[in-house]
């Protein structure tokens, strides 16, 4: 289910990107998505058993290190847009590449640790 939730989330953010704009059909499939992929990662952390442990640690670790790599790439963005090393976004393109950025670190992060096997 997180993948399918996902997809959705992507997909919408991409159609936000490019077209610019917000539509009520992108918002209905923005946010399914979103309750999907928030009720799947709530459920991981919510789980019991030794297994699931595992699960939880990889979840919780994915997040934390989502977050840090997030706002040190964003930092760099602001930081490149100050210097004018690239063009000025809109707001709805800074939005949906930030909560992409966010969501495509935290799968990496959760692949990575999911291949490791387990958090050190």
């Amino acid at each position: 289910m997180l993948w399918l939730g996902s997809a959705c989330v992507f997909a919408a953010l991409a159609h936000l990107f490019y077209t610019d704009s917000i539509s009520i059909y992108v918002l209905v499939a923005f946010i399914f998505g979103i309750a999907i992929v928030v009720g799947t990662l709530s459920g991981y952390s919510q789980c019991g058993g030794t297994e699931d442990e595992r699960m939880r640690k990889i979840a919780a670790f994915s997040m934390m290190n989502s977050w840090a790599s997030g706002v040190s790439l964003m930092s760099t963005l602001l930081v490149l847009t100050y210097f004018s090393w690239g063009h000025t976004l809109s707001g709805i393109r800074v939005i949906s590449l930030t909560i992409m950025l966010l969501l495509v670190t935290f799968y990496g992060w959760y692949v990575y640790y999911s291949f490791k096997g387990d958090v050190e």
